[in-house]
């Protein structure tokens, strides 16, 4: 049986929010240095990441990595996918500073906003430089990072304002974007023309873009990814998925995300919440999975409060063979017990062969071979807590669960973590 680690993203029915509490870069994917970079390399890549440390509008923050001339970098945002809401989406913070408190003449060094969805195509924030305002007058600089003091140190005054926070920010509808997980900022050192066709470079600013942060305003944290950990057989109709991290339920869970060799679950088929990461699919027949060796397939799918996919670039599938034959031993004549999940951190399921309705117990035996607890039962499937009756919980370590029906019995060994 061959584990798979695929992308899975929250699928239970609800609507996902959208957050305006800002936050920070979680990598850097790639920079390119021109001339005169050095500065903060000896603090990369944490010196990028996180909140902004400003110094307000006299001095430039030291707190900051210096590009160079024609230098670039790209930041990305992981657990969280940067999403179109109101205003502004996200700010880009440097280090400019008004020369001698002069609210007129700026230390300006001027850098070109990219944003993209996937990494590798990358749409440009539109801008304009106005050559006819005077030289360190931020007014200049339109659509551009690296213009605004930065008053912000680690989100106070708060990162999400600009009217208190300083910085540049930037709309991810001005470049047609309802979402995005990556931001390019290239220092603007050479011949660069904005979209009106006017020459950026007029010696009116430095090159060397110095990046201190770049912060998301609207985000999703439903957008984290959940890792599908293990899915397999434990008999002819019974399928169990593991998840990484907890799943959110507010109904039952639907149908149509799981497919079978292409093939959705139906009505006669049930989803069975084992734990907060554990799901079992229960099916009507062992008709239902179309191969000896079916691919069980799972959607992601995110969903805004407007009803629109926030996925809809990452709506990709994931596959996992899982073969019925090669795990399952269901003969007439032998009784069989499997625990999942396993290892488990809590709850533990037990599924066995036995017919529904007639009684067995379950004996939980520790590694030293001293029986801990029993259970009865004359459920094919039973649910427990990993406690003895009197409500003491077990400790982490191996357990062996041997399967007693009055003839046949059957073990299995099963890990727990606390």
């Amino acid at each position: 049986m061959k584990n798979f680690i695929g992308l899975f993203v929250t699928f239970i029915l609800f609507s996902s929010k959208v957050l305006c509490l800002g936050i920070g870069a979680d990598s850097v994917v790639f920079v390119n240095y021109g001339a005169s970079a050095g500065f903060g390399q000896e603090s990369f890549p944490q010196i990028v990441l996180g909140m902004p440390k400003g110094a307000g509008p006299t001095m430039g923050s030291l707190d900051v990595l210096t590009l160079g001339d024609d230098g670039h970098i790209t930041l990305f945002f992981q657990d969280e996918i940067m999403v179109d809401g109101p205003g502004p989406d996200l700010a880009v913070f440097e280090n400019p500073f008004f020369i001698s408190g002069n609210p007129n003449v700026a230390f300006v060094e001027a850098g070109i906003v990219e944003i993209s969805v996937d990494g590798d195509s990358f749409i440009m924030h539109p801008f304009d430089f106005r050559p006819d305002f005077t030289p360190g007058n931020i007014g200049k600089f339109v659509g551009m990072a690296g213009v605004h003091p930065v008053f912000s140190n680690d989100g106070v005054p708060d990162s999400r304002n600009p009217d208190s926070s300083g910085g540049d920010f930037f709309d991810l509808d001005s470049v047609g974007l309802e979402n995005a997980r990556f931001v390019r900022v290239t220092d603007v050192g050479s011949s660069v023309y904005d979209t009106d066709g006017d020459l950026v470079i007029d010696g009116s600013f430095s090159g060397g873009f110095d990046l201190d942060a770049i912060v998301a305003i609207h985000w999703t944290d439903a957008a984290n990814p959940f890792m599908v950990t293990e899915a397999k057989a434990v008999s002819d109709t019974e399928i169990v998925v593991c998840f990484s991290k907890s799943l959110v339920s507010d109904s039952s869970l639907p149908l149509e995300y799981f497919k079978l060799d292409s093939i959705s679950l139906t009505s006669g088929d049930t989803i069975l919440v084992v734990d907060s990461t554990t799901l079992m699919l229960v099916l009507h027949t062992t008709s239902a999975l179309g191969s000896t060796m079916p691919i069980l397939t799972v959607s992601q799918y995110i969903e805004s409060q407007t009803g629109e996919n926030l996925l809809n670039r990452y709506n990709k599938q994931v596959e996992k063979y899982f073969g019925i034959s090669e795990i399952c031993d269901f003969r007439v004549n032998k009784v069989k017990i499997i625990t999942y999940p396993n290892p488990s951190f809590g709850k533990v399921m037990f599924s066995t062969n036995i017919e529904q309705g007639k009684p067995y117990t379950i004996d939980i035996f520790n590694i030293t071979g001293r029986k801990i607890h029993t259970i009865n039962a004359n459920s094919n499937k039973v649910l427990w807590n990993t406690c003895t009756k009197s409500g003491e919980k077990l400790v982490s370590g191996y357990y062996i669960c041997k399967l007693n029906t009055g003839g046949k019995n059957a073990i299995c060994k099963m890990l727990l973590f606390r």
